[in-house]
């Protein structure tokens, strides 16, 4: 009898938490996981099978690190994200070791870049948390910092570091997000545009400097521009994408029927051109219910976020959001061939577990954040 009283309990509280979340939002992040997970499995089946002979190993990994991810979520979900304050030098400092381990023997090189650690049963990508490390320090000095009191502004530096090194492996996609949401914050929460502004141009110029001067960066811009000048080598992906938005038509080939997929002709279609399988098999229509998804994700998620009234939580949540909405932006706009290819994943969509496992963290927090503010607001309204 007690441990159904106990059971009984415990599904009480958990109900409870669902209630401080608003609901309509959650749906939306409910939804997005799920048609993550079925877009996951249906446009990995051919590399799963060229890779492991094996139809569902890329969609099992996708659904082992939606397993891990979603225990994330529950559990910062249930814990105060006041927390995060007080271990963010702690966790930067982590994730800036592990950031250097990408350059000893331990570190997997593919495609030129250098942005996995081999531990022998798995892999990580070290800059996926960092962008995490980031918002955090982000949060933290803003939270506290008066522009002219300098000892607070290692904070800054040290994110600042931690993005060179997302630079160096090189991943310019990676680390021009985590420029753009940190100039975005530091805009948003106060400040001196003044200052802001000189910083605006140093970081424009950095990036234009670091594509100028490697000639793989000038080479996929050039090609992005032309793709025909080089249609089986530097041109290919961005033509196969576009020939999938073409086949898809306005209703789509339906779900798992996409021709680019199974004849291997689309590159990393799990992945990167996730959103042009998804175009090709649900067409028109599905391609563009997505992105009203996305979108109404983002808008709730932004309102909501403004009505925290705790400084840090409203710091932090908007890193979040703002982290998860340019990483969705730049990856459409990638397989959509409005910018050059960046090898930025999709949220909740691109197979690739580290990815998915911290996008799924950060929700939690998220809701971590709009759950405190909900129940701070219910006390007072209720509080005679």
């Amino acid at each position: 009898m007690r441990k159904e009283e106990e059971l009984l309990k415990q599904l009480s509280k958990g109900l409870n938490s669902l209630n401080k979340v608003d609901g309509f939002f959650l749906q939306l992040t409910l939804a997005l996981c799920i048609l993550g997970l079925v877009f996951a499995f249906s446009s990995s089946i051919y590399e799963s099978h060229r890779l492991t002979n094996n139809f569902w190993s890329l969609g099992l990994k996708q659904l082992f690190a939606f397993s891990i991810g979603s225990f994330l979520l529950f559990t910062l979900w249930k814990i105060n994200y006041k927390f995060l304050f007080g271990i963010t030098w702690q966790f930067a400092i982590t994730m800036f070791v592990f950031m250097l381990l990408l350059f000893t023997p331990i570190g997997v090189t593919s495609g030129g870049s250098s942005r996995w650690i081999d531990l022998g049963f798995f892999q990580i990508q070290p800059a996926e948390i960092t962008k995490l490390a980031v918002v955090l320090l982000i949060s933290k000095f803003l939270t506290q910092y008066k522009w002219t009191d300098f000892k607070k502004y290692y904070y800054l530096i040290f994110s600042f570091i931690l993005i060179g090194l997302v630079l160096g492996q090189p991943d310019l996609g990676s680390a021009g997000i985590l420029i753009i949401m940190t100039l975005v914050l530091l805009f948003l929460f106060g400040y001196p545009i003044w200052i802001l502004l000189p910083g605006c141009a140093l970081a424009i110029c950095g990036v234009i400097y670091k594509i100028t001067s490697t000639p793989y960066q000038m080479s996929r811009i050039n090609f992005w521009l032309r793709p025909e000048l080089d249609p089986q080598g530097q041109g290919y992906n961005l033509i196969q994408a576009k020939y999938a938005f073409g086949l898809g038509g306005f209703f789509g080939a339906g779900l798992g029927n996409s021709i680019q997929k199974e004849v291997g002709h689309l590159p990393i279609p799990h992945a990167d051109f996730i959103f042009a399988v998804i175009s090709e098999e649900m067409g028109f229509l599905g391609a563009t219910a997505i992105l009203i998804l996305y979108l109404a994700w983002i808008l709730r998620a932004i309102y909501l976020v403004n009505q925290v009234q705790d400084k840090y939580g409203r710091i932090l949540g908007s890193g979040i959001v703002y982290l998860i909405t340019f990483q969705a932006v730049i990856n459409l706009t990638v397989a959509s061939g409005l910018i050059p290819v960046t090898g930025v994943t999709l949220p909740f969509f691109s197979c690739g577990g580290t990815s998915l496992m911290v996008t799924l963290a950060m929700v939690g927090i998220l809701f971590n954040i709009l759950s405190e503010s909900n129940q701070k607001e219910l006390q007072r309204k209720t509080s005679p």
